[in-house]
């Protein structure tokens, strides 16, 4: 009867979530895109100048954020014909002018179309940014291309935007809104944790160029999710009484927001802090008691990811009569294999090596020489402190998260290698373990 009444709750909670996200879209579809037109425009101009990517050069590296992505959500949020706000939302038609547009291309099973001035009919590479900035300049571009397999959930927060703002000061917020939550986040880990577990945040963060990657929407959504979704944890850790749910609703808000881009984020910070939180209690808990709780939140939040997923495919196949399930399916295996002309007897190797091609190096190894400087004084100060027994237990969890990446590596081969200047920004949550577990492994009795 209790598993009964539990399932009972999560689908509840699950339905509450997919109305919630119903309802918000509808709202922000009502927005007549014509009080988008002038940012949108403004918007077309900067990315257009940009190209489909942008450079920052950081001295120890270049650091290259793909605006291509963007360029396509904010067609995608000009594109909603707020006369028929449902229908605009659940298919995401880019390129789509009521008066202007003859034809329209639904979701195909690979990758998505484009006007024939913008796609290399050689390579099959599209050109997003210039493909906008033809539209919003005066050409007339009679094609329009359904993306309905995502649920575009980042159109309740840039669509409101671009009605006061342009890409570029776009941009700023979402810097603003990084550092704050950020600093937010470090200042409560500090406080309900320790100092040196707030320096391994920053420092992890920064291995990965967070603020860089403030300046892409597509790319630091996941990690506004996480940021606030560890904030909530911190404050209101006491007062959650099911944290698998709590999972549960971070995996689908993660589905709801996300391309694809580097989920697994959101699961493996709000994890890692989740479990430093637990050993701050100070309780006994065994190997198998451990293990239970990664396994039954890593459960909960792919449920809530896998589930509010599928939600769109069913919404979009039921009312509106496309073809999603079984294509959605197709494309999921798609991006399990490596191309042909890649596969080699190690696969995850090829991958992984791929990914780590894009890590900031000089920033990982400067961060490994001081920590391993400091466990070495720390050794040689307290070796009589330290119970490397009971250490190795307690740190069990972050090698679990540790591992993460390479999992979603393993299973997600195909795309994890063609987007490799993007998917290796989840090794985050492979660094912020590797040094959370150095940090218990030389914890010393209290």
């Amino acid at each position: 009867m209790k598993k009964l009444e539990y399932s009972l709750k999560y689908l509840i909670i699950f339905f509450i979530l997919i109305g919630s996200y119903l309802t918000l879209m509808t709202l922000s579809s009502i927005i007549p895109s014509s009080f988008l037109q002038e940012n949108v425009k403004k918007s077309s101009e900067t990315l257009f100048k940009d190209d489909e990517k942008k450079t920052y050069e950081l001295g120890y590296k270049d650091e290259t954020i793909f605006t291509f992505t963007d360029a396509l959500m904010i067609n995608t949020a000009y594109s909603i014909d707020s006369n028929h706000p449902i229908k605009s939302f659940i298919l995401a038609r880019k390129n789509y002018i009521p008066a202007q547009t003859k034809i329209e291309y639904i979701d195909s099973q690979y990758n998505l179309g484009a006007s024939p001035n913008y796609k290399n009919a050689k390579t099959g590479d599209i050109y997003q940014t210039k493909e906008l900035y033809g539209l919003m300049h005066g050409e007339n571009i009679e094609e329009s291309f359904e993306y309905a397999r995502y649920w575009h959930g980042y159109l309740v927060i840039l669509r409101p935007l671009l009605v006061f703002f342009s890409y570029t000061s776009i941009r700023i917020i979402l810097f603003i809104l990084t550092l704050i939550l950020m600093i937010t986040m470090l200042v409560l880990i500090a406080k309900k944790i320790d100092m040196t577990t707030a320096v391994i945040y920053a420092l992890a963060l920064l291995c990965i160029n967070i603020f860089v990657v403030s300046q892409s929407m597509n790319e630091i959504l996941v990690f506004i999710v996480a940021f606030i979704s560890t904030i909530i944890l911190l404050i209101k850790k006491n007062k959650i009484k099911d944290f698998f749910v709590f999972f549960f609703v971070i995996g689908s808000i993660t589905n709801f927001i996300d391309f694809l881009t580097a989920p697994i984020v959101t699961l493996g910070i709000v994890g890692t802090t989740y479990f430093l939180l637990l050993q701050k209690e100070k309780k006994n808990r065994t190997i198998k008691e451990m293990i239970k709780q990664i396994l039954m939140i890593s459960i909960a939040w792919a449920l809530g990811y896998a589930l509010t997923w599928s939600a769109k495919w069913i919404i979009t196949q039921v009312f509106f009569d496309r073809n999603l399930i079984s294509q959605a399916i197709e494309q999921a295996f798609y991006r399990m294999k490596l191309p042909t002309n890649t596969q080699t007897k190690f696969t995850i190797i090829t991958v992984l090596y791929q990914n780590l091609q894009f890590l900031s190096f000089p920033v990982v190894y400067f961060i490994a020489i001081l920590a391993s400087i400091f466990m070495l004084f720390h050794i040689i100060k307290k070796k009589e402190k330290i119970s490397f027994q009971s250490n190795i237990k307690d740190a069990i969890p972050y090698f679990t998260m540790f591992f993460l990446p390479i999992a979603w590596y393993f299973v997600l081969q195909e795309h994890s290698l063609i987007h490799a200047f993007f998917t290796y920004r989840i090794l985050v949550v492979s660094i912020l373990n590797l040094f959370i577990i150095l940090k218990t492994l030389f914890k010393t009795k209290d």
